[in-house]
């Protein structure tokens, strides 16, 4: 049975504390509200993540929350940053390898595009919760369109560099991100709404149907 995220963050607040710098202890705080947040927003939605409760798990007061944090908004908008950094970073590890022949890349993107398993749940939970709260909320909207900006383009460079390396060409760079992101977003949410009847061996099946379409083996 897996652990309960709601419990796994409370155990991480109890473990043993070093004697840290103000640097350190507050770059430390500031991760445990941020992994209370992901742990209460995946559960509750962001509408039902109070302020006290997110504190309380990571076993802080509502001072410290603000102390680190003006607003529930900030907090949502660096917890969606620090996700989609970390996506990011792995896709640039994969793309971005000069070593790659073409062919090469081309699997690696294949397989960066279709790799989904229920690890990912949090992740996406959170950008369908920011969503959302976007189209309700234009003030966070215009935050969250930033952050999303530069989702994009910084997913440019590397479809870019696999663009140049294979000349697949047909499509714009920009075209091809939105497409996969979108793709793999909404086929992403079948599995969570019924993962019975989208499990998640049918959503990655079908991102590589719709890859092969736009990259043929052969050329």
């Amino acid at each position: 049975m897996e652990d309960d995220p709601y419990s796994v963050v409370l155990s991480k607040v109890m473990a043993t504390r070093k004697r840290l710098t103000r640097v350190e202890s507050q770059a430390q705080t500031q991760q445990r509200l941020l992994d209370a947040a992901a742990a209460i927003v995946a559960r509750r939605g962001f509408a039902g993540a109070s302020i006290e409760d997110i504190a309380e798990t990571a076993g802080y007061s509502r001072g410290a929350f603000h102390a680190n944090f003006k607003s529930k908004d900030e907090l949502f908008l660096a917890l969606i940053e620090r996700h989609v950094k970390a996506m990011l970073s792995e896709i640039h590890k994969m793309m971005m390898d000069a070593s790659l022949s073409p062919d090469e890349m081309q699997k690696s993107l294949r397989a960066a595009c279709a790799c989904y398993t229920g690890s990912d749940k949090e992740t996406y939970l959170l950008l369908t919760e920011a969503q959302l709260y976007a189209v309700r909320n234009p003030r966070f909207g215009k935050k969250l369109s930033a952050l999303f900006g530069a989702i994009y383009d910084g997913l440019l460079s590397p479809i870019e560099y696999f663009q140049k390396q294979t000349g697949f060409n047909d499509t714009s760079a920009r075209q091809l991100v939105l497409i996969g992101f979108a793709l793999s977003h909404g086929l992403i949410l079948h599995n969570l709404m019924d993962p019975m009847r989208y499990p998640e061996e049918t959503v990655s099946n079908s991102i590589e149907f719709v890859f092969d379409r736009i990259f043929p083996q052969t050329r």
